[in-house]
């Protein structure tokens, strides 16, 4: 888990569940991408495909108020803003009077929607482009949320609590006691959308439990749970449904394994080598697995795929794929080290490139949104929290 997400989850579950302080720290170090070209401040220089939109989301402060120090602990009136390129569709009051969070890790831009979760003592709240669509009484942290035809899927933790609850419009429709999801909005494996995710048509989660030192994971189907295994043995990586069939990552004894419904996928490289953080994913059509590999030769961040084990990097921070293009990205590269990059909801992929926005370190400079080496700058008093892509019909 990023450190990122790390604060963001320590935060919320101290002595008090106000909306945490801006999260300036810097993020984990674990995904690599291709930067090169020159730079062009105009907005109508961002070339991209012609049926290709990008929305950003951005929170913007008082001019007098220091927001990186944050001496207000993130409690302080402020600005939420989307914007359509280089124009701005969206206009939000945010803080803690507003229900509206200004932590990046709480807003959700999902394509030209955004979606900002909020909890206090009195319970959490769900908005979409500022608007109420969903509440509860319990105070949570989402780890995923959809849209489907209408209806919202949450799916959160709550505080003190050791399980977690999936819930269609703000109603229970499942509550597990003492339970881990696979996946949230900070794997680098699930998209922006986090534990939840759409699957030939259908809204998909997975998790697991243990009871009595036997582990057991479970598929659910637009609802319905499924038990897909039990073991004593077995330490699961993560558990979710490809192109309708549902793929297990798991180390047991010692040795990795890739179970594609009936099948298994050898991800070993023909060598002894042993997966920890890893996720599953769907890479040049095949499912795949991406994380961090031990092996005889050596170790690193890579993908395991159909009998080859490939090194992308050591120095990783996030990956992205779209399940035939894969970037990474790597925070130590001055670009990157100079400026914040709060969370995945910072970049995506876009034509197989990857566009991401930036807020420089320096108060004097711009955030922007660069893509393709071309960069579409924001006067603003504030930071970027989240680039989304939409292919107009």
């Amino acid at each position: 888990m990023k450190a990122s997400s790390l604060i963001s989850l320590l935060l919320f579950a101290g002595c008090s569940l106000l909306d945490p302080e801006l999260p300036m720290g810097t993020p984990r170090k674990d995904e690599n991408d291709n930067r090169s070209g020159s730079e062009d401040d105009s907005a109508s220089s961002l070339k991209n495909r012609k049926d290709t939109t990008f929305y950003v989301s951005a929170i913007t402060f008082p001019a007098s108020y220091d927001w990186q120090r944050d001496t207000a602990y993130g409690n302080v009136a402020c600005t939420l803003k989307v914007f359509k390129g280089a124009v701005p569709v969206l206009t939000l009051p945010a803080g803690p009077s507003s229900g509206i969070s200004a932590s990046p890790h709480r807003n959700h831009l999902l394509g030209s929607s955004l979606f900002t979760e909020y909890s206090d003592l009195k319970g959490t709240w769900v908005k979409k482009d500022g608007r109420s669509i969903a509440s509860w009484p319990e105070a949570e942290l989402l780890q995923g949320l959809l849209m489907k035809n209408g209806v919202l899927h949450t799916v959160g933790i709550e505080f003190k609590s050791h399980g977690f609850t999936y819930r269609r419009n703000g109603q229970v429709a499942m509550k597990i006691e003492r339970g881990q999801l696979f996946g949230s909005f900070a794997r680098d494996s699930y998209g922006p959308t986090g534990a939840l995710y759409e699957d030939r048509g259908t809204v998909c989660f997975a998790y697991q439990t243990v009871l009595d030192g036997m582990c057991s994971v479970y598929i659910v189907r637009d609802g319905v749970s499924e038990l897909l295994a039990s073991s004593p043995s077995a330490e699961y990586m993560d558990v979710r449904q490809i192109e309708g069939v549902v793929a297990q990552a798991y180390n047991d004894g010692g040795s990795p394994v890739l179970k594609y419904g009936n099948n298994f996928i050898d991800i070993r490289g023909g060598e002894s080598v042993r997966w920890s953080n890893a996720g599953l994913i769907l890479f040049n059509g095949m499912p795949s697995v991406i994380g961090t590999y031990n092996s005889s030769s050596g170790s690193g961040f890579g993908i395991g795929s159909v009998g080859a084990v490939r090194e992308v990097g050591s120095n990783v921070d996030y990956f992205y794929t779209d399940g035939t293009h894969y970037k990474f990205i790597d925070l130590s590269d001055p670009e990157w080290d100079y400026s914040f990059f709060f969370n995945r909801h910072c970049a995506c992929l876009a034509g197989g490139d990857l566009a991401y926005v930036l807020t420089p370190k320096n108060p004097a400079l711009d955030p922007y949104l660069a893509y393709r080496g071309k960069k579409i700058r924001y006067a603003m008093h504030g930071f970027l929290a989240g680039v989304s892509v939409v292919t107009e019909e």
